[in-house]
C-alpha cells in the first residue's frame, strides 16, 4: 500500500470518527436533527442510526441509544484507522 493512500484513507476515517464522536458527546437539545454541513452520505449513516434507535428503543431512551450507537460507530472507524497503520507498518517490516 502506498503511504499517500494510507494517509488519505486515514484522514477520511478520522473525519467520520470525529463526526461520530461529536454527535455522541454533543449536548442534546430538543430541536436537534443531527445533520451536518458535510458529506451527505455521512448524514445518511447517522439518519439510519437514528431511525434504528427510534424504532427499537423506548421513546425516553432513543437519544441515549443513538449516542451509544454513534460512539460505537466512531470507535469502529478509529479502530479501522489503527488497523490500517498496523498492517502498513507490519508489511513494511516484512518487506525490508
Amino acid at each position: 500500500m502506498n503511504i499517500y493512500m494510507l494517509v488519505i484513507s486515514s484522514l477520511l476515517f478520522l473525519f467520520i470518527a470525529g463526526n461520530a464522536f461529536y454527535v455522541a458527546f454533543k449536548i442534546y437539545e430538543e430541536d436537534d436533527d443531527f445533520t451536518f454541513n458535510t458529506l451527505t452520505w455521512i448524514e445518511l449513516i447517522f439518519s439510519v442510526l437514528l431511525l434504528i434507535s427510534e424504532k427499537f428503543a423506548p421513546k425516553t431512551y432513543h437519544i441515549v441509544i443513538f449516542k451509544i450507537f454513534s460512539f460505537l460507530f466512531g470507535i469502529f472507524f478509529l479502530g479501522l484507522t489503527v488497523l490500517l497503520w498496523i498492517l502498513f507498518t507490519y508489511y513494511k517490516f516484512l518487506c525490508f
